[in-house]
């Protein structure tokens, strides 16, 4: 019985003083990682940072049970600078990160280098009830790879606006930096058109009828995404996939009726998305029966100032802007992780 007992005693001094130090696993892990043994976990705590930087500091605060109090000696500091030394590439998300028991200094380039930070901070993080411990570190940070994404086939199957921001929010905590909003294909035409609302008609969708996202639904999207330092690219497919627009429209895309409304239908999609600098427009797995379709449609989208991205390398003949391949072709290819 003693020997429970004391091992009761034991278990009681281990919880109710600070929390246990771990080993917290980082995802994606950082370039440079100095785990020390201090630990941070005031109960008050002085924050200087302002505008954007201190708003995002402070979503992270409330997390956890801390008060901010301007006088007080534990501080935790986000600053921008002009320059963060030993960064090899990508140096405009690079931070630096540092965690003592006296407090925590975040420099970077950029607020979204700042963001990322705190996303690190969050990782660092262990709780406990009502108490706290942020792991001492010594952090540099940049990212291998420029282009870190993410698609979400909506074109095909519908996906509620709250998964959507959901799975965002979720996916910006590990750095992921492109949302690919694929949002036409052969079962439905997922994106309202206030211009040819036939297309959202549930008679023309063959999956999931009646469900697509509004304009404004769309621009909120965009919102969301820059809010957690993400990049929104939509994709309209063409002129494959695209039986949803047949089926609403009588013609083809490569058609020259079919061509005049998709021009149409361009006017209006740059402009719900016209704070993204991207459209990708597919091109992929479709027999071209139309050798001006590609051509054409990436100089009208261009003059829109859209900036064009397909998934063929046939693309490549247009002078395209990005085209993107299955890995294996990245890896024929030899492409580096910052080209």
């Amino acid at each position: 019985m003693r020997y429970i007992l004391h091992f009761a005693i034991v278990l009681s001094f281990l919880y109710s003083g600070p929390l246990m130090a771990r080993n917290p696993v980082l995802l994606p892990l950082p370039q440079k990682y100095v785990r020390t043994n201090a630990s941070f976990h005031p109960k008050e705590i002085a924050v200087s940072s302002e505008g954007k930087l201190r708003s995002i500091l402070m979503e992270f605060l409330e997390e956890l049970p801390v008060s901010v109090q301007p006088d007080s000696r534990y501080k935790i500091a986000v600053s921008l600078v002009d320059k963060l030394d030993g960064i090899p590439l990508n140096s405009e998300e690079a931070y630096q990160l540092s965690v003592s028991s006296r407090g925590i200094t975040i420099r970077a380039v950029s607020e979204q280098g700042a963001y990322w930070a705190i996303q690190t901070l969050r990782q660092l993080t262990e709780r406990q009830g009502k108490r706290y411990s942020i792991q001492g570190c010594e952090i540099t940070d940049w990212p291998a790879f420029r282009i870190r994404g993410f698609m979400q086939d909506v074109g095909r199957s519908y996906i509620s606006m709250k998964e959507l921001k959901r799975e965002i929010e979720v996916l910006s905590r590990y750095k992921m930096n492109v949302f690919h909003w694929h949002l036409t294909e052969n079962q439905a035409w997922r994106l309202e058109s206030k211009i040819f609302p036939m297309l959202n008609d549930s008679c023309n969708m063959s999956r999931m009828p009646g469900k697509y996202y509004t304009i404004e639904e769309a621009k909120e999207l965009v919102r969301f995404c820059k809010e957690h330092n993400v990049l929104l690219i939509p994709e309209v497919d063409m002129p494959g996939h695209s039986a949803a627009f047949i089926r609403a429209f009588r013609h083809d895309m490569q058609s020259k009726e079919g061509m005049a409304i998709l021009k149409l239908l361009m006017d209006e999609v740059c402009e719900v998305f016209e704070e993204v600098p991207y459209l990708h427009i597919g091109t992929d797995e479709v027999k071209f029966t139309n050798p001006k379709f590609v051509p054409e449609m990436v100089a009208y989208i261009r003059a829109k100032g859209k900036q064009v991205i397909s998934w063929n390398q046939i693309f490549q003949t247009y002078n395209a802007d990005i085209f993107l391949l299955v890995s294996i072709l990245l890896l024929i290819h030899k492409i580096t992780p910052e080209s």
